[in-house]
């Protein structure tokens, strides 16, 4: 199908980016390319030449490497290793990627936190739209994963799932379940585990509703950003992101 940047703004509904763009000259640039649709129907954006695209049109766009925002946080990416609830490597690397808006929210959310001595622990950020869909055909339950024919704000770099350490100690914080822990003690309305856990999540809670993510109500680590419904789903690896982006800025330089 054949999609246009300038085009989008008039049609609700789609799943797909709404833009607002000035009256310069990229404004009046027509942006036109495929966009295909997976095999359950969203569309998606798996071509890179796609992805440098938008980002061209619009860097909030970019999917950024946390590592990069947040060089002073704790990173355990189980997707990159076998200790996620599949039990095998689905990531090649132990990457965290954000769309640029949300990766600097969680920033500012860190800095908060570092005043009361807490530092962030990042699981995982943006994912891959085939991962969504292979969670889905061997989980199947849309309580924990995401339906495929709406993509996950996972597939939007527009969620993050994290905890909490502490700074002084360097220790993991407890909370009232494991990460991916698909049980009630993973719900944010389950009040029956210790009041140190409890408390962790209040703090981790407030402090991301702070700078404008929400709760998913399942999951005490979830946390989705505003805005999430009018950004492309991507289905393109870290790795090649990475690289898309460091082209980028080589041109932005020339």
């Amino acid at each position: 199908m054949l999609y246009s940047l300038r085009s989008f703004r008039c049609l609700p509904g789609l799943l797909i980016a709404c833009y607002s763009f000035s009256l310069s000259a990229l404004a009046q640039k027509q942006l036109t390319f495929d966009l295909p649709k997976s095999k359950y129907g969203l569309p998606v954006v798996n071509d890179v030449a796609i992805y440098k695209k938008i980002v061209e049109a619009d860097p909030d766009n970019e999917l950024v490497d946390m590592r990069e925002i947040l060089p002073d946080a704790r990173f355990d990416v189980t997707y990159a290793d076998t200790t996620n609830f599949l039990k095998r490597k689905l990531y090649p690397t132990a990457d965290v990627f954000m769309r640029k808006p949300a990766a600097l929210a969680i920033r500012q959310a860190s800095e908060n936190l570092k005043k009361r001595g807490f530092g962030l622990l990042l699981f995982d950020g943006y994912r891959p739209y085939a991962i969504t869909v292979l969670f889905y055909e061997e989980h199947g339950d849309t309580t924990f994963v995401a339906d495929p024919r709406k993509g996950s704000k996972h597939n939007r770099g527009m969620a993050i799932d994290l905890s909490l350490f502490d700074r002084k100690t360097g220790k993991r914080l407890s909370m009232p379940s494991d990460y991916d822990e698909s049980t009630p003690r993973a719900y944010h309305n389950y009040t029956q585990s210790d009041s140190a856990s409890l408390a962790h999540r209040t703090i981790l809670k407030a402090e991301m509703e702070r700078v404008g993510f929400s709760i998913f109500p399942w999951e005490w680590w979830h946390y989705d950003f505003r805005g999430w419904e009018s950004y492309f789903t991507y289905d393109l690896p870290h790795q090649t992101i990475r690289e898309a982006n460091k082209a980028l800025r080589r041109t932005s330089r020339q």
